[in-house]
């Protein structure tokens, strides 16, 4: 626990986590980048669109059903609390038994999604599409148990596995078959399947699943830890999707499929403070609050700098990249995306400092700020969407980010009494931390 701690040692340690998580997540979204170029060029803004919708919906209904119990399992792994084989199999029973009950109940309302988003179009696509609930909610369990553990190799194979199906399905249907809407779904839901099946492998492999029991002590632990930090993640799912909902109710699946390219794009930029944040939560748990005084701030400040060198990059060459790899047909993209870039920059200390707070104790601080951020993007998408269209959504999220940075900034410095510009200014020594940790990957 100490080495961990000491100053000499914890930042290349660190820096290597992060970076492995981070070439991890980009070649994710270098493969599922490749994977929307695809469907966009195939089926079209309307096509993208309608898939987007589709995929969204057992997407969010997973975040919103695992009531905190995947971050849970991560802080009591790193506090030792409980054997690992309860902690799985209240995972892993929660996840068949809830997962599978909400789908079926979102089968049975298949009427009522489909009239208000999906316009008509056949329900074959949402029946396909929510069974895929459990294995969702099972897969991304399974993912927070590893990370409890720290084993970023076999999170980054466990990750990059994913999308490495759907891609290689994908391929196959567009050069031997017919690439639909429906294919592309199946091609989805095939990938989610492989993910879960190599995740129960590494579970048994690393002896997670001995023990294996149901323990309703746990259950009530961690709900009631889980649960705190759990509605701040609804709030800040709704927040990042909740436009695109509103879009498709307001305006059409062009304009969705249009907007969603913008959104994925932005996304590139999350990377950066969502490998920082991954890492940092269960190093927080293990570490003193004196240790995560100082290192916290330089990991904020490190994020402030990587996102503010990538916003840079994406807004000039946005114009020019779009068009090409998208065809003409997604140029409203373009203005859309560089009007959501600055709400990257403020998400992104947003996401840091949060897993930081949660890692302390005190996840419910996330969910104070996502609430409130949440009440202004609603306001500011029915004020700005029916006037400006994509644009005014675009502009409406990023208001809403820098509402949250603000709040959960804020409370960060009041929690722990750091001050405001050790969080943003960078300084002399943080240079040789990055030359500490280079020299670490040059060994």
């Amino acid at each position: 626990m100490k080495k961990m701690t000491t100053k000499d040692d914890y930042k290349p340690e660190f820096g290597i986590d992060v970076s492995v998580n981070f070439i991890t997540q980009i070649l994710v979204f270098c493969i599922s980048f490749v994977s929307g170029i695809i469907i966009a060029r195939v089926l079209g803004p309307e096509g993208r669109g309608l898939f987007s919708l589709v995929i969204m919906i057992p997407t969010m209904t997973v975040a919103v059903v695992n009531m905190g119990i995947n971050v849970s399992n991560v802080y009591f792994i790193g506090k030792n609390k409980y054997p690992i084989g309860s902690i799985v199999g209240n995972a892993l029973f929660y996840s068949l038994i809830v997962g599978g009950s909400v789908a079926f109940f979102l089968t049975i309302l298949e009427s009522l999604l489909n009239s208000y988003f999906l316009k008509g179009v056949s329900r074959i696509y949402l029946y396909t599409a929510l069974p895929l609930i459990p294995f969702l909610l099972m897969s991304e369990n399974i993912y927070y148990i590893l990370l409890g553990y720290r084993k970023v190799i076999k999170l980054s194979i466990l990750r990059l596995i994913n999308p490495l199906a759907y891609i290689t399905i994908l391929f196959i249907t567009y050069y031997f078959f017919q690439l639909t809407v429906y294919s592309a779904i199946l091609a989805n839901i095939s990938g989610v399947l492989v993910c879960l099946s190599v995740g129960i492998y590494f579970l048994v492999k690393n002896g997670y699943c001995v023990g294996f029991s149901l323990n309703k002590t746990l259950y009530m632990k961690s709900f009631k830890f889980g649960f705190k930090q759990h509605l701040g993640s609804i709030f800040q799912l709704l927040n990042y999707r909740l436009d695109l909902l509103i879009i498709a109710a307001l305006l059409t699946s062009t304009e969705v499929g249009q907007y969603s390219v913008s959104v994925v794009i932005a996304e590139t930029i999350w990377y950066i403070p969502s490998s920082l944040g991954q890492i940092l939560y269960p190093k927080t748990v293990s570490s003193d609050a004196k240790a995560a005084n100082t290192f916290t701030p330089f990991v904020c400040r490190t994020n402030i700098l990587l996102t503010f060198i990538a916003i840079l990059i994406l807004y000039g060459i946005s114009g020019i990249i779009i068009p090409w790899l998208f065809t003409s047909e997604f140029y409203p993209s373009v203005m859309a995306l560089k009007l959501l870039l600055p709400g990257t920059l403020f998400l992104g200390v947003c996401k840091v400092l949060a897993s930081d707070l949660t890692g302390r104790g005190f996840p419910q601080y996330s969910t104070y700020a996502a609430f409130i951020s949440l009440i202004f993007t609603i306001i500011f998408d029915f004020l700005l969407i029916p006037r400006f269209g994509i644009n005014g959504a675009a502009l409406a999220s990023s208001i809403s980010y820098m509402i949250s940075a603000l709040i959960i900034t804020y409370l960060f410095i009041k929690t722990t009494g750091v001050r405001p510009l050790d969080l943003l200014i960078l300084r002399a020594e943080d240079i040789v931390d990055y030359r500490r940790v280079l020299k670490v990957f040059h060994k």
